[in-house]
Order: structure tokens, then sequence, then C-alpha cells
């Protein structure tokens, strides 16, 4: 949503032509909408609501649980508990070195440009 030509817009294109399907928890969904909603990114509460709309349609929620791993931020935990409930391939994420142990299991963390590379290129 920062740059509507970027590699996190591009991920959000795939999503919604179904080429990669979002897993979430409650917890995960309240946080993007929260973050979104901040005063410093102006966006309109319109498009937020649109984009979680299309991630609830097209994604899986799952339930939150415990996980064998944790991220030294806590508050990302979260995000491998869900990986690991979903049996994730991939945590997508602008910020992996809240992510220092990866792979995590069979999931791995990569950024937006990453996943892109290895959808298109097969990398």
């Amino acid at each position: 949503m920062l740059s509507p030509s970027g590699n996190e817009a591009l991920i959000i294109l795939a999503i919604h032509q179904g080429l990669l399907r979002p897993c979430f928890t409650e917890e995960i969904v309240e946080e993007y909408a929260e973050v979104l909603a901040r005063t410093k990114f102006a966006f309109p509460p319109d498009e937020i609501a649109a984009l979680i709309a299309m991630l609830r349609r097209t994604g899986e929620l799952f339930p939150s649980e415990d996980s064998a791993f944790a991220s030294p931020d806590p508050g990302d935990t979260r995000f491998l508990q869900c990986a690991q409930a979903a049996q994730a391939d991939f945590i997508v994420t602008g910020n992996k070195r809240h992510f220092p142990h990866a792979p995590y299991g069979a999931t791995q963390v990569v950024s937006a440009g990453e996943l892109l590379g290895r959808i298109t290129l097969g990398v």
C-alpha cells in the first residue's frame, strides 16, 4: 500500500489473483488493521477495510496455538505460530532480523522481493 508498484503491492496482487494463499490468525489481522490505521500512513479507512476483506476472502484463518519456535521480538512469535499451524512454506516480512533462526521447520523467512523471485524465476 505504501508503493503501488513495489514488491509488497505485487504480493497483494498475487494474493488477489489466487497465486498465493495468505494464512493468518485473528491477532495477525487485528495487527495489520491497527498498523495500517496509524496516522503516519494516512491510508483511507475504506482502503484498509478492502485489504483486510480481501485477505479474509482469499486466505485461511488458523487458531492461535503454541509453537516450538519463538522470535526475539515477542510480537513476531504470532507469525511463527501461525506458520507452524498452517504448515506454511514462507513468512514474508520486511524485517528478517526479527527471525534470525530461520528456517523454522519447513517455513522459510523471505522478503517480498525474494518471494517474487521464487514465483517468477523459480529461484
